[in-house]
């Protein structure tokens, strides 16, 4: 019997470190292949790659420790001679379902290409796809096993003085505390410093052809009371970048007025009050508040905002527009998400109180009419930025929301508990009075009706990671992939148990590399057709915006 127990733990010992794991590679290599499967994007080499390496392993471990564990407990196993014929049905069974998924895949990435004009797949896309998911796929093994090793010398060390199962579980549990401490008090604190280190020296730098506005209605100016240096690279682009009056003149063939563009960059001001104080010194000094509109709008983690979503409010209001921003973070948006968790809701927070408080005190009939705007990571700040009372007492009048993020509060409300009638993909929130959901060409012209005094749009692609992203997706198929999708999905994008969640999820990342009017990437004709009904200007024409977007392109934003 003691040999016999001596054989299970050396097997199982085998099985963890020195021999691959049957299981493993068999669980892995279905896992692996259900990510060629169609996904909400076209997903390049890249990320394909690393998402086919980090699945393999995920499936690799899954396997390896199930059958572990069914050792451990001493279950019952097939004789040897069932063994090799139960490997040969395995085996078969992958390589079937391996042959179709790699015989179709590059028609699956067709068809999703087709659907956002991209061209094809490369010939080389395969042997890429190999390369980099191999790599991340031992890495990740390697790592394991290595820490399976360091578990177990530690749960080997007390049993020199407690019996052995409970030295084995103590070991255990001080290894794990003290790997979980690490991680968090000094690797993950230390990787966050130096992921933001090395993005604020990219900040220091100036966007190609940017240089300090000549305009005194713009920050960084030489009247401004913020310096151009400061600004940030994101700031500095934003300030640079635009329609100018003549610029606006010359397409709508009226007296137009130099729009405002005020930006405060992290190094500009101390703290975020300070930021905000200064942003609105600015905007007095700039006579902002004379204006027809005044926008508030949150920027994406490195401090971007899209001169396509703000530039066709200033040319359809002929530059009686004045626009703010505050940076608050260094990283890309889901850098920042994840790893300054509550920052931009912080920052926006201070930023909208600051401006809103001066902004309530001026006469109603001569105050500008207050817009919020903010897209992807800003737009979570921008929404959890308005307290109720700005909803009640002097309400603000409007919000353009571009691409929610799944962690938008507001949002998931409207999606959770909209009609029934309405898609997942676009819903409908109540009467429409006070929220709305739009997607790539759907705001039509009877948008102008049923309205609330605030107007709140939420544009949202259906393509869209961001947007569309479930953290139970993993367990559960979201409403958005039943039969009535929204456009630019497949249809043979199928839900599969966890990896859909790990496809949607690295879709993520690759969600703005996409042409305009798809995934991430917001497009100036449906910005355009946004502000108009945010705005109210049921008199703006589609002619009107076919001319815009004629600009758009020879301007080249």
């Amino acid at each position: 019997m003691d040999r016999q127990r001596a054989g299970i733990e050396n097997g199982r010992k085998k099985l963890l470190w020195w021999q691959p794991s049957l299981a493993g590679l068999y669980f892995g290599a279905l896992f692996c292949v259900a990510t060629f499967w169609p996904s909400l994007l076209p997903r390049p080499w890249a990320f394909q790659g690393v998402l086919s390496g980090l699945v393999f392993a995920l499936g690799y471990g899954i396997g390896t420790v199930g059958l572990w564990l069914w050792h451990s407990l001493e279950l019952p196993v097939l004789p040897l001679r069932w063994r090799a014929r139960m490997y040969l049905v395995l085996a078969g069974s992958s390589a079937a379902v391996a042959g179709y998924t790699f015989w179709n895949v590059a028609n699956w990435q067709n068809v999703t290409r087709s659907l956002m004009q991209m061209p094809e797949v490369e010939e080389s896309y395969y042997l890429q796809i190999t390369l980099i998911g191999l790599g991340i796929a031992l890495l990740l093994i390697l790592l394991g096993k290595v820490l399976y090793l360091a578990l177990a010398w530690a749960a080997a060390l007390p049993r020199h003085y407690v019996p052995r199962r409970i030295a084995s579980v103590l070991g255990a549990v001080a290894f794990l505390t003290l790997l979980v401490f690490v991680a968090n008090d000094t690797l993950f604190q230390r990787t966050i410093a130096a992921i933001d280190s090395a993005q604020a020296r990219i900040d220091i730098s100036d966007p190609p052809g940017a240089f300090a506005p000549q305009e005194p209605q713009r920050s960084g100016s030489a009247q401004s009371l913020i310096d151009w240096g400061r600004l940030g690279k994101a700031g500095k682009q934003f300030v640079h970048e635009g329609p100018r009056r003549s610029d606006i003149e010359a397409f709508s063939n009226r007296p137009a007025q130099e729009p405002i563009r005020v930006y405060v960059g992290l190094r500009s001001a101390p703290t975020p009050l300070a930021q905000a104080r200064l942003a609105l010194q600015d905007l007095q000094r700039t006579e902002a508040f004379s204006r027809k509109i005044l926008v508030i709008a949150t920027p994406t983690g490195t401090g971007w905002l899209q001169n396509g979503a703000i530039a066709p409010l200033e040319y359809m209001h002929d530059g009686d527009i004045a626009t703010v921003g505050v940076q608050y973070s260094y990283l890309p948006s889901p850098q920042s998400l994840l790893l300054q968790p509550g920052l931009v809701q912080e920052s926006a927070a201070i930023v909208f109180d600051v401006i809103y408080n001066y902004w309530k005190t001026l006469p109603a009939e001569t105050r500008p009419r207050l817009y919020l705007f903010g897209l992807s990571l800003g737009s979570l700040g921008s929404e959890t930025s308005v307290p109720l009372y700005a909803y009640v007492s002097d309400p603000f009048h409007g919000a353009l929301w571009a691409g929610p993020t799944f962690r938008n509060p507001l949002w998931k409300r409207v999606q959770r508990n909209r009609d029934p009638q309405s898609p997942a993909w676009q819903p409908r929130f109540e009467n429409g009075a006070l929220f709305r959901a739009f997607g790539p060409g759907t705001i039509a012209a009877d948008q102008q009706q049923g309205w609330s005094p605030i107007r709140t749009v939420f544009l949202a692609y259906p393509s869209d990671p961001i947007v569309f992203f479930e953290e139970n997706m993993w367990s559960r198929a979201p409403a958005w992939m039943g039969e009535n999708r929204g456009s630019g999905v497949s249809s043979g994008f199928t839900w599969v148990p966890l990896v859909t969640f790990f496809q949607v999820a690295l879709d993520m990342l690759s969600a703005a590399r996409v042409p305009a009017g798809h995934g991430h990437n917001y497009a100036v004709r449906d910005y355009t057709e946004a502000w108009a009904t945010v705005t109210g200007r049921a008199d703006w024409t589609s002619d009107q915006t076919e001319r815009l977007l004629s600009r758009v392109a020879d301007e080249g934003w």
